[in-house]
């Protein structure tokens, strides 16, 4: 017997097909975290001395970085995570656009990889911030295509949208605006992205506040 489903709702074999995507998604996401310790150097030296020298010259380039990218991932893959929760279905092109999401996420290593190895030239600075906002703007991609199709009930949390358009453009806007400085004062841009992305959230939450006063 064939049971029947209500107007405008997903099939009932599109749920799972959703589910798979979201597990894979999270797999490759996850080793794309584990590519980064993989690719952090081991201090070098003969004595302690040499070792805690070694260790301090790679703490800003290869270090740091790689705590920055973990944190980059880490936030994308929760937007990520809570986008898959609202989606109901399967909707047109998801699959090639989600893959184009992941394949800026396993990029984001190399692109670390070079950050810390090119750091020092704007060229790392600024493949590094460029690849930081194509998977902003591919995970805006994706939230673009659900809405258009119709495969999110923004009726139960129509502010969702909005918020995680918020979440993705704040460390996006920090890197894009950071690029034309890599080319003034390059050694300072990288330990301004932090500040800039929480400056600019700051800003959008006191923009959102006077809008629903």
């Amino acid at each position: 017997m064939t049971h029947s489903t209500d107007a405008g709702s997903p099939p009932r074999e599109a749920v799972p097909a959703v589910e798979r995507l979201a597990f894979f998604s999270d797999a490759v996401i996850a080793i794309a975290m584990t590519l980064l310790a993989l690719e952090l150097p081991v201090p070098e030296g003969e004595t302690d001395e040499d070792l805690w020298r070694s260790f301090v010259h790679l703490l800003p380039r290869q270090y740091l970085t790689f705590v920055l990218s973990f944190v980059v991932i880490a936030l994308f893959w929760r937007s990520h995570h809570r986008f898959f929760q609202h989606v109901t279905g399967m909707a047109p092109g998801l699959v090639t656009a989600n893959m184009a999401f992941l394949f800026t996420i396993v990029v984001l290593p190399f692109a670390t990889k070079v950050l810390g190895e090119r750091g020092s030239s704007a060229f790392g600075t600024v493949f590094y911030a460029v690849t930081v906002a194509a998977v902003g703007l591919s995970l805006l991609a994706l939230l673009w295509l659900v809405r258009k199709h119709g495969v999110v009930p923004e009726a139960d949390d129509p502010e969702w949208p909005a918020r995680m358009t918020r979440g993705i453009l704040v460390p996006v806007s920090a890197f894009v605006l950071s690029i034309p400085f890599a080319f003034v004062v390059n050694d300072v841009v990288k330990y301004l992205w932090v500040p800039a992305a929480l400056l600019i959230g700051l800003l959008l939450d006191g923009y959102e506040r006077l809008r629903n006063r």
